[in-house]
């Protein structure tokens, strides 16, 4: 046994672990799709440890289930943002009087068994974070709908923000959020003298996620399309 694992690579050891693990998931090269529809296709990682804050557990036996789980929580919830959209509320904090910070997002529309339509593949491993090449096919419909941000020349808008590392898909969600309210309110703030009671409408991310890591925490750079459904102003003090 000794003699056999030296005579197989590291890497093609992990190969073979990474598709069994992953065997119950679409995973394959990429293969040319009808012309109709449109390929989103991006990379993206995940760190190989375990936070235990995360609820992450190191499994002896399949020692990248971790990973591969959290990338298949990451890979779903941007493609939504891409083909889906997000409808979100915002209301900006008010000291003067008393209101509290509000922000919450959901999708725009749902797409039925979204995840098992997501291709992952070209796995590598560089600096210690499992990496791979996410695929996706947005069927005719989606693809129309997208264009129709393009043409109506929404806003573009775009945001930063930030997650603990340790909080695993949780981080990524939290970072993308922030990322999302910080460009509305920029939009805000631009267009209104006075800070406004709510804002409601609508964004498609636009581009593909920028996801970085620094000092234990991710930094997520979004774009996105914008469209404002309604801005409620302050009648009285």
């Amino acid at each position: 046994m000794e003699g056999l694992e030296r005579r197989i690579p590291i890497k093609t050891i992990f190969l073979i672990l990474f598709f069994l693990i992953w065997s119950n998931t679409a995973f394959a090269k990429p293969t040319a799709g009808p012309a109709e529809e449109e390929l989103i296709r991006f990379s993206l990682w995940a760190t190989l440890e375990a936070y235990p804050e995360a609820g992450e557990i190191i499994d002896i036996n399949n020692p990248y289930a971790h990973p591969i789980n959290r990338l298949k929580e990451i890979a779903p919830f941007f493609i939504e943002g891409m083909v889906c959209g997000w409808s979100f509320t915002y209301t900006p904090s008010d000291k003067t009087r008393n209101v509290e910070e509000f922000f919450e997002f959901k999708p725009l529309r749902e797409y039925p068994n979204l995840e098992s339509t997501i291709k992952y593949t070209e796995p590598w491993i560089e600096e210690n974070k499992l990496q791979c090449w996410i695929e996706f096919r947005c069927p005719p419909h989606l693809t129309a709908w997208r264009n129709t941000w393009k043409t109506l020349g929404y806003q573009r808008i775009s945001g930063r923000g930030q997650g603990k590392l340790v909080e695993g898909f949780d981080g990524i969600h939290q970072a993308a959020s922030t990322a999302l309210k910080e460009a509305v309110r920029e939009y805000a703030r631009g267009i209104t003298k006075n800070k406004p009671k709510e804002i409601t409408g609508e964004v498609l991310l636009t581009g593909l996620p920028s996801i970085g890591l620094k000092s234990g925490r991710y930094i997520v750079d979004l774009d996105f399309f914008l469209n404002v459904s309604r801005i409620v102003n302050y009648t009285v003090f």
